[in-house]
Formats: C-alpha cells, structure tokens, sequence
C-alpha cells in the first residue's frame, strides 16, 4: 500500500471519528439539565458558534449555547489525546477546521468556515497566472464577497471563482465525476473527473480564508497547475 493510500484512508477513519465523537457528544448534551453554565468570553463563544453552526446544529447552539461551547472544548482535549496532536498539523487541521464535505445521492456539498476575512480585506484582484496556450480572460462576475472568471479560447472555457469561505456553502455533481483528494503544498485539494464530455473536471481547494474552484475540460496536472499559479 503506498503512501498516499495510506493518507487517503488516514484521512478517511480521522473525519469519520471527528464526526462520530460529535454526534455523541451532543446526545450527551440533550440529557443534560442546564443549572448555572459555564461563562466564556465573548469572542471565543462567537468563533466557536461559527464552526459549530457550520456543521448543521444551530437549533443545539440556540438551545445550549453556553454548554455545548464547553463540550466542543472537552472534545477537542480528548481528540488532541487520541490522535496524538495530530490536529496541530496544517494539513489535518484545514480539512478539519475549514471546509467540511458532506455527500449525497446526486451531489457533494462544500461548507466552507472561516473568519479570517471580510468585505474589508477581501482582494478581487485574484487572476489566473497560467493558463493553457490560446486561453484569454474574456469575463468576469464581481461581488462584495466572491468573483467568477471565465478564459476562452476558440471552443473552449475555463471558469475560475473565489470568495470569503465564511459560511459559504457549494454543490458538485457526482453522478458523472468521479472524486479524489489529494495535498500539495500543506493544501488539501478536491479533484472530480468527469466521465461525460458534457461536464467540466473541477478542482476545488482552500487557503487563507478563501475558497477556491476551477472548472475546465483539463486533465488534473494542468489544473493543478493553473491553480499553483495565481496572481494577487
């Protein structure tokens, strides 16, 4: 078994276990009769909020607000016991932390969580460094908080988007795709292959309080290398 087998899998069982803990966890919490909770400083209640809710358990944190922020650190100490501190790793801890992968029938869906950037600091001046020979930036859709790009070249299309991660959520197609996560650079990437002519590959990643995505008729290598070159 080689090595990145043997990380796809590591990764696998760890996500697996982070979710299994969590669900037991908050059993606990709905047997649990609030007397005087816990107080946490304001700052580090809104952060912990925001990750929790990013995982689908607003009505648990509106309910057992303060609770459920002391249980999340419980949890948090025992996985740092567990896997050995692993969740200090870069890579292990962006995969954990910031975008969380949920997989249904038809589709995947991406939530991305982080409070690192805001309208304020948000640069829309990402561009695509590389590109294919004959590709050229032809149009751009521009918001407060996100940018799509589309590079043309005679019967082809590129599209590439960004924008703040916080709270943002995305869909893929995974009927005809099939999926793969790989890590290049501490960067934990998202790759699905089309199996139809019709739909795009697409590469979807993280990094510094965006999320990234670049859809295209390429081959993986060549994504990959568009997204390693990017100008801000």
């Amino acid at each position: 078994m080689n090595a990145a087998i043997k990380k796809q899998i590591f990764d696998i069982v760890l996500k697996e276990a982070l979710r299994d803990s969590m669900e037991k966890e908050f059993k606990k919490i709905d047997e649990m009769v609030i007397d005087e909770p816990y107080e946490f400083s304001s700052e580090f209640e809104k952060k912990m909020k925001k990750l929790i809710n990013s995982i689908g358990r607003k009505d648990r944190i509106k309910k057992f607000k303060h609770i459920a922020v002391r249980t999340i650190v419980s949890a948090a100490a025992v996985f740092g016991v567990i896997f050995g501190g692993l969740l200090t790793q870069p890579e292990v801890y962006a995969a954990v932390q910031h975008v969380f992968r949920s997989v249904f029938d038809t589709h995947d869906k991406y939530e991305f969580v982080s409070d690192e950037l805001t309208i304020d600091n948000f640069n829309n001046n990402i561009r695509l460094g590389y590109v294919p020979e004959g590709y050229y930036l032809s149009e751009g859709f521009y918001t407060t908080i996100n940018v799509s790009l589309c590079y043309k070249n005679e019967t082809d299309d590129i599209t590439f988007e960004y924008g703040i991660s916080n709270f943002i959520s995305t869909s893929y197609d995974n009927d005809h795709n099939s999926y793969s996560s790989f890590y290049n650079n501490d960067i934990e990437y998202h790759y699905y292959e089309s199996s139809d002519d019709d739909f795009t590959n697409k590469l979807i990643w993280y990094k510094d309080g965006y999320f990234f995505g670049i859809y295209a008729h390429l081959s993986k290598d060549e994504l990959v290398k568009i997204a390693e070159n990017l100008e801000k």
